[in-house]
């Protein structure tokens, strides 16, 4: 009878707590061997190219850089590399965007540790991963969106002024500067507007905001 592979794991999250109270629990698990951690994408990306791992379980929302980037360069660079997303944010929309530029899995850190080693395992022999709740969610949204279109939009006050910003060019960094807001705020409120606008990115955002006449 052969033995059980060792998974090699990456953990990248920007709370250091996180990450030690997570690589204790993962170390307490046979077959399982968390082999580096980082706080920020620059360093991630920095990492693997020194030494990869079979399984990165991923903050989407780090200083730096978006999940999002972080999975499409991941993905063109090293496609073998298996990606599950581990995160706080249970939002349908950043499920089907993570899902779709190229993670494995989606879960939620206050998942119970055999979830995670069950989606580390089965990530790890080639299947997808979401978490139950966040499936049956994916499932209603896709199916409400199917049958219906965005109407009576109700945008924030907030999301208005974040929305004529993006109209004008600028970027997360520079309305971040502007509103005195942290980089993550401008980047949940972002995806709030392509939630609500029904679009995976900010050129569709500002075609669709000129067609219902949000923006001039």
């Amino acid at each position: 009878m052969s033995a059980q592979p060792l998974i090699k794991i990456a953990l990248t999250d920007d709370h250091p707590i996180v990450i030690e109270g997570i690589r204790n629990l993962l170390l307490q698990q046979a077959g399982l061997k968390v082999m580096a951690t980082y706080t920020n994408g620059s360093d991630l990306l920095a990492g693997l190219q020194q030494t990869l791992p079979d399984i990165l379980l991923l903050d989407i929302h780090l200083p730096d850089m978006t999940g999002n980037e972080i999975v499409r360069i991941i993905s063109k660079l090293y496609p073998e590399l298996q990606i599950i997303a581990l995160t706080s944010v249970d939002n349908v929309f950043d499920v089907k965007d993570m899902m779709q530029n190229g993670c494995s899995g989606y879960l939620l850190k206050s998942s119970p540790l055999p979830m995670l080693v069950d989606a580390i395992n089965r990530v790890y022999n080639g299947e997808q991963f979401v978490a139950p709740n966040l499936k049956e969610q994916l499932v209603e949204s896709l199916l409400r969106n199917n049958t219906a279109k965005p109407s009576n939009l109700k945008l924030t006050q907030r999301e208005e002024t974040l929305l004529t910003l993006l109209s004008e060019g600028k970027t997360n960094n520079e309305i971040a500067a502007k509103l005195f807001l942290s980089h993550r705020t401008i980047e949940n409120n972002r995806l709030s507007l392509y939630q609500k606008l029904g679009v995976r990115n900010t050129a569709s955002l500002i075609k669709v905001a000129l067609q219902k006449g949000l923006i001039q």
